[in-house]
């Protein structure tokens, strides 16, 4: 009788802990007020998923290892600012070094703050642009030879012409497991405008700086129209706050560097339908896309004369209002992709040959969200291979 009581125990004991070792940790996110930065062993981001309760949480396999930061503040639960590695010990268990420690105690105090850095050149040898890291510093000391800044989006920007060429970030099909009613922050500028660039987007100086170029006040009302309007130039997104899962990574979007002014007829028309729709592409897709958004070329109005003159918000030569803004989206695992162009100009009557940059493809399933993709004064907007 010892011998099989003895056997039934073990047994007992090796299954609890196959079961035990086989629980993933689920750190629901809104559990924390300020959830830390959690990135892998590669210093890449964790992504996001729904519980049955279409909570978001983040998922760490059972033994496994994460880095837990909270750049730019730190943690609540005593552990310090520099970044933690933390070991999932099932459910909400968790460990830090040799001790126990729960997911409750792992908040930061306060959002985790993003930097934008300069890192190298970029835009050719047309322009000469600088290359433009956006991301969190996390720091972990027992791994000093592994750069410590996590990226969210590159960007590169032309600073003599306050002119963002184009962004780059990635959009996980996770996307549909992100976190939802972040407050805005503000529009951060970073050191690269010699100006109140926050000034030249607001609807008297986007009328004053028109105005000057067209020789009309009265000119510059028509094509900047009042409050209530959606005809005025916004502050567009290239790499947009909706791609992101978290709030932190939502956040590190608002740089200057990372908008351009878009007219808000097509930032909130046909450009917002057709990220809203890019989003659900990759999802259904079971995508992890590389995205690139950029602006092209400068748009015109025509001046008191008739002739075509082209605008910029600032000093009649910084801050263009680009005549394109661009999309390539590219599935890296199948080396697939397609570009998506639309024009910013609601005050055109027509698309000129000049316009079409591409051949475009028929019946685009990329543009599918975007119901009148040839409506001028909610975008015009084509896909090309």
């Amino acid at each position: 009788m010892m011998e099989r009581a003895t056997f039934i125990f073990l047994l007992s004991f090796n299954v609890a802990f196959s079961l035990n070792a086989s629980e993933r940790c689920e750190l629901v996110v809104t559990d924390l007020t300020y959830p830390p930065i959690i990135t892998d062993q590669n210093l890449e981001f964790v992504p996001p998923q729904l519980n049955s309760d279409e909570n978001t949480f983040i998922p760490l396999e059972f033994g496994q290892e994460a880095l837990f930061s909270c750049p730019g503040t730190e943690f609540q639960g005593g552990y310090g600012s520099e970044g933690i590695i933390v070991k999932c010990e099932g459910g909400q268990d968790l460990e830090v070094g040799a001790e126990k420690a729960v997911w409750r105690d792992m908040g930061c105090r306060k959002q985790p703050q993003d930097e934008a850095e300069v890192i190298g050149s970029c835009g050719g040898e047309e322009v000469n642009g600088v290359l433009i890291r956006i991301g969190f510093q996390v720091h972990e000391s027992s791994i000093p030879e592994v750069d410590p800044d996590v990226a969210t989006i590159f960007v590169c920007h032309d600073e003599e012409r306050s002119n963002s060429i184009w962004a780059k970030h990635s959009l996980w099909d996770e996307i549909s497991a992100q976190q939802h009613g972040n407050d805005r922050p503000d529009f951060r500028t970073d050191g690269f405008y010699d100006y109140d660039v926050d000034q030249a987007y607001t609807r008297d100086d986007q009328q004053a700086a028109v105005a000057e170029l067209v020789g009309s006040e009265d000119l510059a009302r028509k094509y900047i129209e009042w409050y209530g309007s959606d005809v005025y130039l916004a502050r567009g997104h290239l790499a947009p706050n909706a791609d992101f899962a978290y709030y932190s990574l939502m956040d590190s979007t608002f740089h200057f560097v990372n908008v351009a002014p878009q007219w808000q007829t097509f930032n909130g028309g046909n450009w917002m339908y057709f990220e809203i729709g890019l989003r659900d592409f990759v999802v259904e897709r079971g995508i992890d896309a590389t995205v690139y958004t950029g602006t092209h070329g400068v748009m015109e109005l025509a001046d008191i004369n008739g002739n075509m003159v082209d605008i910029y918000l600032y000093g009649g030569n910084q801050l263009p209002v680009p005549r394109f803004f661009w999309k390539i989206i590219h599935d890296e695992a199948k080396n697939e992709g397609v570009a998506v162009v639309g024009v910013n100009n609601p005050h055109l009557e027509s698309i000129k040959e000049s316009y079409i940059l591409c051949p475009p493809i028929e019946d685009a399933s990329i543009l599918s969200s975007v119901y009148h993709a040839d409506d001028i004064y909610k975008g015009y907007m084509y896909a090309c291979r």
